[in-house]
């Protein structure tokens, strides 16, 4: 998402929180919480998933989250597959 920068430090305390509170979510396997180097107010929210299905919709906390920040600012919520990988089973994590 893309915020202004004095909006910044709330928008990832509120997502710092929500990976806190989603730790045990079932097939969560990691969320990731992202800031661009240079430009301020960017900030990013990764939820990987360890599932073996192709899914191609998103998930109720990343709609959750999407639904609640776009208030912050311009918000992009996306469905990615990773066909890619140096490590780990290319098989079965989903980024929604």
């Amino acid at each position: 998402m893309r915020t202004q920068p004095d909006v910044e430090p709330l928008v990832v305390k509120w997502l710092k929180d929500l990976v806190h509170s989603i730790g045990t979510a079932p097939g969560l396997s990691e969320a990731r919480i992202y800031t661009h180097s240079a430009v301020p107010g960017d900030v990013s929210l990764h939820i990987l998933w360890d599932t073996v299905q192709n899914i191609h919709g998103e998930s109720e906390i990343g709609l959750m989250a999407a639904e609640t920040l776009k208030k912050y600012g311009i918000l992009d919520h996306t469905v990615w597959l990773r066909k890619g990988s140096n490590g780990g089973n290319l098989h079965r994590q989903v980024t929604r």
